[in-house]
């Protein structure tokens, strides 16, 4: 009887500590992080996957929504955090150069950190209280195509007469910066453009102005955007060089001017990157900071992340999250 008694307590015990694993495991799943930073090559694949996860388990904070497709039809995605109804946006765009697709990865982290602590406090602020106020738009990748080129090679355009355009271009698909049509996205809008360059993998602005579905759906977006409410401003993320372009030219408005230096003041705080003199619009023609700056009257900052060549190796992501993980929800904070 002893024995039947001692064998029912193990068999209990194993039962509730196997039970107690079991959940401990699944609690630790639950938490685990969505967005992977462990490797360099952030995928469209695995960025479509991230998107449909953090869309799924935040729902009730974040919108996922399709505002075009790109040369080589891939969608373009807008991730929306926090109330899209507000009366304030604030603007992330990453990825406009191909070979910068680090800018990807981390504006997926940051939009996993913040919907991750939307019920906490990041630098002494309520985050549903900021988000409540003022939504985040981010595109974190306005060039799959181009990405798709430089971490895959020509081979990764499915289109088979952009595919055989390509090979005729010149320039190496690893430093590939352009679209898939072989036009710098950056150098596309309608501020200033004049036509400049060749088809290629860096340097073409472009038959014309907005030429590039891609250029053309974010247009639409701020469009749409600014029927809900006010875009309060801009940050647009780049690579290389850990410098921050926030200087205004003599075309922006006095209000505009004195935003984009509140907003650079406060990237640079947490960044400490060297702040570069202001690009002339003649000399930025069809530039894409300009063009939110003085065509639209929207400040705008741009940050070039890391230090090596592009692609940027992996090795240097965590130093680029611990400068920029607090930056969007701070120039965020800026307009609560």
């Amino acid at each position: 009887m002893k024995r039947i008694v001692r064998s029912t307590r193990v068999f209990l015990f194993l039962c509730l500590f196997l039970g107690a694993a079991f959940w401990a495991g699944h609690s630790v799943d639950a938490d685990a992080a969505i967005v992977s930073t462990s490797h360099q090559k952030y995928t469209y694949t695995e960025y479509k996957k991230d998107l449909k996860q953090l869309r799924k388990k935040y729902k009730e904070h974040c919108q996922v929504n399709t505002i075009g497709r790109s040369a080589d039809d891939r969608n373009l995605y807008e991730v929306v955090l926090g109330n899209p109804e507000a009366k304030k946006h604030l603007v992330v765009i990453g990825n406009l150069h191909a070979r910068e697709y680090m800018t990807t990865q981390l504006c997926m982290s940051q939009i996993e950190y913040y919907l991750k602590n939307y019920d906490k406090k990041i630098n002494g602020e309520k985050v549903s209280k900021v988000l409540d106020k003022v939504a985040i738009h981010y595109v974190p990748s306005c060039n799959p195509d181009g990405t798709a080129i430089s971490q895959f090679g020509f081979n990764a355009i499915r289109d088979k007469e952009l595919r055989a355009d390509l090979k005729r271009m010149p320039g190496s698909s690893t430093h590939w910066k352009a679209n898939a049509r072989g036009v710098d996205l950056n150098r596309n809008w309608d501020v200033a453009f004049r036509r400049a360059g060749r088809r290629g993998y860096a340097g073409f602005h472009g038959s014309r102005a907005a030429s590039e579905p891609e250029v053309k759906a974010l247009v639409k977006m701020i469009n749409k955007t600014e029927k809900k409410g006010r875009i309060v401003g801009v940050v647009s993320y780049h690579s290389t060089g850990s410098i921050l372009y926030g200087r205004c030219a003599g075309n922006a408005t006095a209000k505009v001017a004195q935003t984009t230096t509140r907003m650079y003041r406060t990237a640079q705080s947490l960044t400490g990157y060297r702040l570069m003199p202001a690009e002339s619009l003649s000399s930025a023609g069809g530039c894409s900071r300009e063009y939110f700056l003085y065509k639209r009257k929207i400040p705008c900052i741009t940050l070039e992340v890391g230090r090596g060549a592009c692609p940027l190796s992996i090795r240097e992501f965590p130093s680029i999250w611990q400068k920029n993980k607090d930056v969007v929800f701070r120039e965020a904070s800026l307009f609560d």
